[in-house]
């Protein structure tokens, strides 16, 4: 059995850590890694690595990642303050989620490479995936780093979806960021709502678009995250 956390490891140290600390202005080093970051579990090493061995991981930059159906880079690290030496910088989990993401659509549900991508075009989604010749996405999915942030997500988004007259919550409220993925939702109409968290937690939801301005969710099996074409 192959020990994807060993080899993720491995990855790291010898691929992507150097990688990142190549551009002199970070003021980063192989040393200012924090060891306590690296909480990366069987199931999320082993998408993420699936997804770098299908090239669904482009490097092109410095510590900077793509995809093939993507128009933007994501960084693996989160980089801490400057005024320490060696600077700090933790290993981040939500990049690795969601290029697993991609890994899962394309293994397991036949999505084809190019059209699969992280972050939509107004930056509601974590990661998307479209239709032949479609600019909307089809399935729009959301990156947490805990199962309780995807179930308080979910639950804000419910009722926000139920109510078509509510408003926009101040930036200080925690469900503004619900609020922004439904509006994501009604902007550009996609069938499959996906919420994506650590070592496999995955939500799948058919969404309804109510003449009368409600959005209803769906809880269906991981078979909708299937290419339907």
């Amino acid at each position: 059995m192959t020990d994807w956390a060993a080899r993720f490891e491995t990855l790291l140290r010898e691929q992507l850590i150097p990688d990142f600390c190549r551009i002199e202005k970070r003021n980063c080093v192989p040393e200012g890694f924090r060891e306590a970051s690296l909480k990366l579990g069987q199931h999320d090493a082993r998408y993420f690595l699936q997804a770098w061995d299908a090239g669904l991981v482009v490097r092109k930059s410095p510590g900077a990642c793509t995809a093939p159906g993507s128009h933007v880079t994501e960084q693996l690290f989160w980089e801490g303050q400057k005024i320490y030496s060696p600077r700090p910088y933790t290993l981040w989990l939500e990049p690795i989620i969601t290029f697993g993401g991609l890994s899962r659509l394309h293994h397991d549900h036949r999505w084809p490479v190019e059209q699969i991508g992280t972050q939509s075009i107004d930056w509601a989604f974590d990661l998307v995936a479209k239709l032949p010749d479609d600019t909307d996405e089809f399935i729009a999915g959301e990156v947490k780093k805990s199962r309780r942030e995807i179930d308080v997500m979910m639950e804000a988004m419910m009722a926000y979806g139920a109510d078509p007259a509510a408003a926009e919550p101040p930036s200080a409220d925690k469900t503004r960021n619900a609020f922004k993925k439904l509006a994501g939702l009604k902007a550009r109409r996609a069938a499959v709502f996906w919420a994506l968290g650590p070592e496999g937690y995955s939500l799948v939801f058919q969404v309804r678009y109510v003449d009368d301005g409600r959005v209803e969710f769906e809880r269906i099996g991981q078979d909708g995250l299937d290419y339907p074409v």
